[in-house]
């Protein structure tokens, strides 16, 4: 139990600090509620899950000796994030211009399916090529020496599961009505600074 302590604990710190995948959480449960919220976490968890699979696969070693693989994945990371932090932005202006909530907003009338938001998780979380990486570093330095594959996908699990847990927890509390008040006086704001965060963690993934 102590061999896998540094990995749990390193992934913890790496699931709560504040991303592109909180951001999504966090601003789908304040706009949209808490079960959406949860959606949007359970893409980014399955994002999560292909990545870590892929690490554990090897793909990480093969991406690291052929850089242009990486390159290819990280351009269209880039484009992604910046097309949907774009996308956010247009939303604001036009809802701006209009008089109109932006949409996105607990009160708006357009539907979105449930497949839609954990579109939104899937897409945000695979957008960075880099987590692929990591994933592959955190595994050569801190998974136990001669760990079987059941005790790999073990532990995958519990990482998913602590994944799972944090978003859940963000999109309880970003769902509380007071949360949801604020979000609603200030969402032009918000989003604004949402989607500008995207499209800047876009634009640092171009390659170059």
């Amino acid at each position: 139990m102590l061999a896998i302590t540094p990995l749990l604990l390193a992934w913890a710190v790496c699931v709560v600090t504040p991303g592109p995948d909180f951001l999504a959480v966090l601003c789908t449960a304040a706009a949209r509620g808490r079960a959406a919220g949860l959606r949007v976490g359970l893409g980014v968890v399955c994002g999560m899950a292909c990545w870590a699979t892929l690490a554990l696969v090897g793909l990480s070693a093969l991406m690291a000796r052929y850089e242009h693989l990486y390159l290819v994945i990280r351009a269209v990371g880039a484009v992604l994030l910046i097309g949907y932090g774009l996308h956010v932005l247009w939303s604001t202006r036009n809802a701006a211009s209009s008089g109109a909530e932006a949409p996105g907003t607990p009160n708006d009338k357009q539907p979105q399916s449930h497949r839609h938001h954990w579109r939104l998780g899937l897409f945000t979380n695979l957008s960075n090529p880099k987590a692929l990486v990591f994933f592959g570093a955190l595994f050569a330095t801190l998974m136990p020496h001669g760990a079987s594959p059941a005790v790999r996908v073990a532990l995958l699990a519990i990482m998913l599961a602590m994944g799972a847990g944090w978003f859940a927890a963000v999109s309880w509390c970003a769902g509380a009505q007071p949360v949801v008040a604020a979000y609603k006086r200030l969402q032009n704001v918000i989003d604004r600074v949402a989607g500008g965060v995207f499209a800047a963690i876009g634009l640092t993934l171009i390659p170059r």
